[in-house]
């Protein structure tokens, strides 16, 4: 990525016509310009920053938010045909990806880190920007067969569904949300689609939508239910061996609906525990969970007490379930598992008993951090050096139980650059993105489409913070605005510019 901004710069600079490129930049109204000023402002900011060191990097790696615009913006247009040649070296490299992916997935190649942790399939990037590029992929194919004569059709619409289902095998919520939030705008914006078929287009696409919302409702509604009929004010005071059982019938906590936190022998779990599994019941399974707390719920999805009774019902693949990080008899699909993960997570927090190691309820709780900086700081912000600074000094003076590697940033590039920036420079930022939209006003809902899938990202994600979200960003941006659908930008603009002294009004 780096090369290749490298590479970009010295050629727009050794290419000369420096005349034309002026041109073009006020022929789009200087979009290009207050595009790349957003770089400024973060520039600017560096004078509100104590920790010089870190602002330095962070200005290096947002870079290319202010050399692309200013690039592309004052470039020639791109033609037909090399139009055709990115889109089709972005959507190999993209096949390439996912494909590699899915290698890793089945165990065919090794992931990059932890075996257990589907999220660690993605190989070049954060599986939430890989995500975020494999929805636009899939959305540009559909809208490629919905706008154009290209004669393979049904295998780009083939392809744009593989690249859905990806999404699904890499679990990122955030990517699979903005694929529906980009699905949408697609269908409700574009002239091509709604002139052909209009009232089946939009049945079909409102009867997914309200499949996709049925489908989390009943898992919902099955994670809520209890179906545990056992009166807790008239529970056994002894296990059939004769240990008393621990009972914490204020921990409403359920496992296929049963209550996790009744019904416990613990010293006679162990024991027969022991008998059965080399691993100590103490210790943690293969994905760093400790193995009392995953047969606790194994045994109570099963209906079974949490004693010897219960673990002598527990068949071999049971125990070896146990071992290997299971906490449900029931085998849920990938995707299941992950929403019902995200509603045992919310219950944990919203009862103030377990952050931790949660990918949802710790960004609930980076959000508080984030938002308790913001309110000491509200104008001016804490400069952009300052921001890993003011979330260590928050994280001491705020009670948690996150371990040190999991006291992160805000996890929000909204709230990072509001930390950053303070109000006012967050308004000025914001200013830089929606005044080229306005006044360019893209006239495809390819763009749109675009930007409602990094807003999605945005809220998820501080993107621009590494250098791949920057390039995905600022690169697809600037080509959508300038070089695919841009106004006056072909090779001619500064002799028409000369003839009509009014373009710009």
């Amino acid at each position: 990525m780096s090369i290749g901004t490298i590479g970009l710069t010295v050629n727009w600079v050794f290419e000369g016509d420096f005349k034309n490129k002026i041109a073009r930049i006020k022929a789009q109204f200087y979009t290009a310009v207050i595009l790349s000023s957003g770089y400024l402002i973060h520039l600017l900011w560096l004078l509100n920053s104590d920790n010089l060191q870190y602002a330095s990097k962070d200005l290096l790696v947002k870079l290319p938010l202010f050399l692309i615009p200013l690039i592309i913006g004052s470039s020639e247009n791109l033609n037909k045909r090399e139009k055709k040649g990115i889109l089709q070296l972005f959507f190999v490299g993209v096949f390439i990806s996912t494909i590699l992916s899915s290698l890793v997935y089945f165990h065919i190649l090794p992931p990059k880190e932890n075996t257990e942790n589907v999220f660690q399939i993605a190989l070049f990037m954060s599986h939430i920007r890989m995500g975020l590029l494999v929805s636009f992929a899939s959305i540009l194919l559909f809208y490629i067969v919905a706008h154009t004569q290209y004669k393979y059709k049904k295998g780009l619409f083939l392809l744009g569904i593989y690249f859905f289902l990806f999404l699904l095998i890499l679990q990122s919520m955030t990517a699979i949300i903005s694929w529906f939030c980009g699905v949408s705008v697609l269908v409700l914006f574009s002239n091509q689609i709604r002139k052909r078929n209009k009232k089946y287009v939009l049945l079909t696409w409102g009867s997914l939508i309200s499949l996709a919302f049925l489908y989390v409702f009943f898992i919902g509604l099955d994670f809520y239910t209890i179906k545990d009929k056992r009166n807790l004010k008239q529970l056994p005071n002894t296990s059939f061996n004769g240990e008393l059982y621990h009972h914490d019938t204020i921990n409403k906590y359920t496992e296929n609906g049963y209550y996790v936190w009744v019904c416990i022998a613990p010293k006679e779990l162990k024991r027969s525990w022991e008998k059965r599994s080399r691993i100590p019941i103490d210790s943690n399974d293969i994905k760093g969970q400790v193995i009392r707390y995953n047969l606790y719920r194994y045994l109570t999805s099963l209906d079974l007490n949490k004693d010897s009774i219960g673990i002598k019902k527990l068949s071999p693949d049971d125990i070896a379930a146990i071992e290997n990080g299971n906490t449900s008899s029931i085998v849920y699909s990938r995707l299941e598992e992950r929403i019902r993960g995200i509603f045992f997570e919310l219950e944990l927090y919203k009862d103030g008993i377990e952050t931790n190691g949660h990918s949802v309820s710790q960004r609930l709780f980076f959000m508080k951090i984030g938002l308790q900086i913001i309110k000491e700081n509200l104008f001016f912000g804490v400069g952009i050096g300052d921001v890993n600074d003011s979330f260590v000094e928050q994280y001491l003076k705020t009670p948690n139980d996150l371990k040190k590697e999991n006291q992160m940033r805000s996890h929000n590039q909204f709230l990072s650059f509001f930390i950053s920036y303070g109000i006012v420079g967050f308004s000025l930022w914001l200013l830089t993105i929606l005044f080229p939209i306005y006044k360019i006003k893209p006239k495809t809902s390819v763009y749109y489409i675009f930007m409602v899938i990094m807003i999605v990202g945005f809220l998820s994600d501080d993107m621009l913070e590494r250098q791949a979200g920057v390039a995905i960003y600022i690169t697809i941006n600037s080509l959508l605005l300038f070089s695919f659908y841009s106004i006056d930008g072909d090779s001619n603009v500064l002799a028409r510019t000369k003839r009509t002294p009014n373009i710009n009004s």
